[in-house]
């Protein structure tokens, strides 16, 4: 009795602080959860995962949890529920999305596309060739591994008045604690612009991950399958077809090759597997608590809701000396293209790595933490049975991180020798990569970032630029420099909280090589500079809600890397719940734009985009409306596409020289959630 009446006197005065709570602040989405960080709460003890102390409770109640695939990694950065992701489907293609990425296409979702604002530096790994289908190609780091609770499963469906139709299902569900396996499957079939320009891709990865009860043996598992095909029309016969608009029906424009179409499989197998040295638990505590959340449809509705939490009794004080992670890693990455003549790419490699990064960041943080391994690769590309190159590269690398109160401060070296192969390139040098950062929070909580950085790196060209230039090149050089200031609010505000992230970015290159209108490889003789500064930005008024991005770029020399003076994409739509805890309906438009320059153009013969000087690109405005229902777990989306084309009957909308954009189209589909 007396344990009853304590209980209700915790509910009722739960419920007044609350209330003043709700006066005072309306989110209150993450309530106690700061107040438990101290107490090395581990919510998913059974399961053998050190979950991030400060996701909501409200969060943790949906039990299904995402995460990414890091090389050479023991722990889980970041932990994501799929339930958060906002309602905003628009139309199920990644170049829609608000995320850095700004890239030009031939206007058809699934073909090649060049980034609008490329990222020198981007470290020592090898291609088939430059820009190959680079969008929409998986890699293990944007492939999703899943920890859950219970079975989950996504199904989404979208189509449009064309041919358009995409279809993606995933499933995930853990058959023992700590033990998840998950499939995702992907199919996207654009119509296309011209007579032969439609696209079929196939995307297929299954995963597998394991972390034991204590977390200390972790592996890792997958496989992406990949089978597209393209429709390539080999370019136009005559420019003034298109540029003097003598001509309404691109479908029926004359094109070189009308019935060809390029072939691409991929197969990627990938694993890891690390064993930490250091006991992480000796015994658990279990309590209940009684907490308040809020739900993520409804901003202001609140309830109660009673949680399992964990306390973890902590061994010993971290020292930077200790017996640390031991891991290996592998992977076979196999390409195949298969149009004018066959060209097959593989990449096998093996990464021994240690770690001295052996405890939960949330209950003691080392105070020096070091990784250091060795990288072997074997790179091979030929075609039509003939081997052009072949390399066998060993990579040692070494990464250090300490924290000296809210400074973070990283550095990476890593060496890249060819030891064997490449018998053609009597001054192959070795690759190296220098990286620095230095990272200052202005609060305890991490919301507002201040940080600096440098890459300085080397690297010999990508394996197809080598061959077709006779083994010839130098190796690239490449300064980077960059300043970044972020404010960011946990990702688990769902009330629109402002982020504001700004890059200032110079990059200075030398011997940059590119292919001209010949498809003769060129390398620049004289270094030049690249400078580029970005701002993204959202920002919420109640149900209203404006996103955009703004990238700004200069070079010193556009031959060697043309890129437009000016992009941007803007989002404003109206974010609000009709019906409580049953419909939120999302209402809004996009607006894209950059101004104009020469952007290389796409060759499908070689499936290689080469320089140009004729055609410039860019100087238009791209709207699209859009309508989001969010209907329990259901998503429905509707979107109209490049409205302003109703209107304007201008020319100059090229996404790629000779490929225009698509015109006005109306898309719909659906995406639902089942997790019961």
């Amino acid at each position: 009795m007396k344990r009853l009446t304590l209980t209700v006197l915790l509910v009722l005065l739960t419920c007044s602080l609350q209330a003043q709570s709700r006066r005072g602040v309306k989110n209150t989405s993450a309530v106690n959860t700061e107040a438990n960080a101290n107490q090395a709460v581990d919510t998913s003890a059974a399961k053998g995962l050190i979950y991030n102390v400060e996701i909501p409770d409200s969060v943790l109640r949906r039990k299904v949890f995402f995460f990414s695939y890091h090389p050479n990694e023991v722990k889980i950065g970041e932990l994501w529920s799929p339930f958060l992701d906002p309602t905003g489907a628009q139309f199920n293609d990644p170049l829609d999305a608000l995320n850095g990425n700004y890239y030009l296409g031939k206007g058809v979702v699934g073909h090649p596309h060049l980034a609008l604002y490329p990222t020198p530096a981007q470290g020592l790994f090898y291609r088939m060739q430059p820009d190959e289908n680079i969008v929409y190609a998986k890699r293990p780091e944007n492939v999703r591994l899943y920890q859950t609770m219970t079975p989950y499963t996504s199904l989404s469906y979208g189509s449009s008045l064309k041919k358009d139709y995409t279809l993606h299902l995933t499933h995930t569900q853990n058959i023992l604690p700590g033990w998840n396996i998950a499939a995702d499957y992907q199919l996207i079939c654009p119509e296309g612009v011209f007579s032969n320009s439609a696209a079929k891709n196939h995307y297929l990865d299954f995963s597998t991950n394991y972390f034991s009860r204590d977390a200390r043996l972790q592996a890792v598992l997958g496989l992406i399958m990949e089978s597209y095909t393209i429709g390539e029309n080999g370019g136009l016969q005559n420019d003034s077809y298109f540029t003097d608009g003598g001509i309404s029906n691109f479908a029926g424009l004359p094109v070189n090759i009308t019935d060809s179409s390029s072939r691409h499989e991929r197969r990627n197998l990938y694993g890891r597997v690390s064993y930490n040295m250091v006991r992480q638990f000796e015994y658990y505590r279990y309590r209940d608590s009684i907490v308040a959340v809020s739900d993520t449809l409804q901003h202001d509705s609140i309830w109660f809701d009673t949680i399992q939490l964990t306390d973890t009794i902590r061994v010993t004080k971290p020292h930077i000396l200790n017996p640390g992670v031991f891991g290996v890693e592998g992977g076979y990455d196999h390409h195949r293209r298969w149009f004018a003549y066959n060209e097959e790419f593989l990449n096998q490699h093996t990464t021994l790595f240690w770690t001295n990064d052996a405890y939960a960041d949330h209950r003691w943080r080392n105070p020096l933490k070091i990784k250091i391994g060795l990288r072997q690769e074997h790179l091979k590309m030929h075609t039509l049975n003939a081997t052009l190159s072949s390399t066998v590269r060993f990579s040692p690398f070494v990464r250090l991180e300490t924290t000296m109160g809210r400074s973070l401060i990283k550095g990476e070296a890593e060496m890249g020798n060819a030891l064997s192969g490449f018998s053609q390139l009597r001054n192959v040098k070795s690759d190296y990569l220098f990286a620095g950062s230095y990272t200052f929070a202005f609060d305890t909580t991490r919301h507002t970032l201040l940080s600096i950085g440098a890459i300085i790196q080397q690297k010999m060209p990508d394996l197809r630029i080598l061959y077709d230039a006779g083994y010839s090149l130098r190796p690239i050089k490449t300064e980077h420099f960059e300043l970044k200031f972020l404010y960011n609010r946990s990702h688990y505000d769902d009330q629109g909280l402002p982020m504001v992230d700004i890059g200032l970015r110079a990059s200075h290159l030398s011997h940059n090589n590119w292919y001209d209108s010949t498809l003769a490889v060129v390398q620049g003789n004289n270094d030049f500079w690249i400078y580029q500064a970005s701002l993204t930005l959202r920002l919420a008024w109640r149900w209203l809600h404006f996103d955009m991005q703004q990238l700004l770029q200069y070079t010193t020399d556009s031959l060697q890397m043309p890129v437009p003076l000016w992009a941007s994409k803007n989002s404003l739509y109206v974010d609000f719940v009709l019906i409580k805890n049953a419909l939120r309906v999302q209402i809004g438009g996009d607006l894209r734009y950059h101004s104009a320059f020469y952007s290389d153009t796409y060759d499908p013969y070689t499936g290689l985009f080469v320089r140009q000087n004729d055609v410039k690109v860019g100087d238009y405005i791209w709207a699209d409306l859009f309508i989001n229902l969010q209907v329990k777990r259901a998503t429905i989306y509707l979107k109209a596409g490049h409205i302003n084309t109703i209107w304007d009957k201008s020319r100059n909308y090229f996404l790629l020289p000779h490929y225009p954009g698509q015109k006005f189209g109306l898309y719909w589909g659906i995406t639902w959630h089942f997790f019961d």
